[in-house]
């Protein structure tokens, strides 16, 4: 995994407001991290976490939404 494209993708899928690539990117991102794997490069580890949890609080009702069948 990159996880700077990732991050990258996450903050262009919030800004660009799609939000379900970003919550998408934010939960790849998060387990990434969770296993042990680097923060990207050149940002702070600290407020990668903090824009983690920014965007998966702001997405967290897709998540309900994506386990409901039609």
């Amino acid at each position: 995994m990159d996880p700077t494209q990732c991050y990258l993708e996450m903050f262009a899928a919030m800004r660009d407001g799609d939000l379900a690539t970003a919550h998408e990117r934010a939960l790849a991102l998060r387990d990434w991290l969770d296993r042990g794997g680097f923060s990207p490069p050149n940002y702070n580890p600290t407020e990668v976490r903090a824009y983690l949890a920014s965007v998966l609080r702001r997405t967290a009702g897709l998540a309900d939404t994506e386990d409901e069948t039609p």
